[in-house]
């Protein structure tokens, strides 16, 4: 799985991504999301979980907190993401169809339509039409680069 940051290239822009997984991956992602939902984990840094591949650095914590921050950028190339047990148990519930068996397409799910920082999405291919409704009723494709980008303003 891959995970990158784009400032540029969609009207959706600036956001992270992850993209480029299988079924067992997303299924782990899933779990790990679960993970801070039921409050097992507190603080997890997905940039250094086995089978994600940090593209041009991008490093993203996933932190359970007291309320839904969303993600904010910490430091160049570095963001948090801060959300309470029922953002995660969403965020979690929000991955599932892509731990479904089974060739399910390129598809792309938003896991922050809620939150007002830096977008956060989930594709299973490298060439996805990224749509936000919220910021464009026009749909845009969004290539994969290696440029790095950034989520909240």
């Amino acid at each position: 799985m891959k995970l990158e940051f784009l400032d540029s290239g969609s009207p959706d822009c600036p956001l992270i991504r992850l993209y480029d997984f299988d079924q067992p991956t997303a299924l782990r992602l899933m779990s790990l999301f679960r993970s801070l939902a039921d409050g097992s984990q507190r603080h997890i840094r997905l940039h250094d979980q086995s089978g994600v591949e940090a593209i041009q650095g991008c490093q993203l914590d996933l932190r359970l907190g007291s309320r839904d921050g969303g993600i904010e950028q910490t430091s160049p190339n570095r963001f948090e993401c801060v959300l309470t047990s029922e953002g995660w148990a969403e965020v979690a519930d929000l991955t599932e169809p892509f731990c479904e068996t089974g060739d399910i397409g390129e598809h792309y799910q938003w896991l922050n339509e809620t939150w007002e920082c830096i977008p956060f999405a989930l594709a299973n291919g490298s060439l996805v039409k990224w749509r936000h409704a919220r910021r464009s009723e026009s749909t845009e494709a969004c290539k994969i680069s290696t440029r790095p980008v950034k989520l909240c303003g």
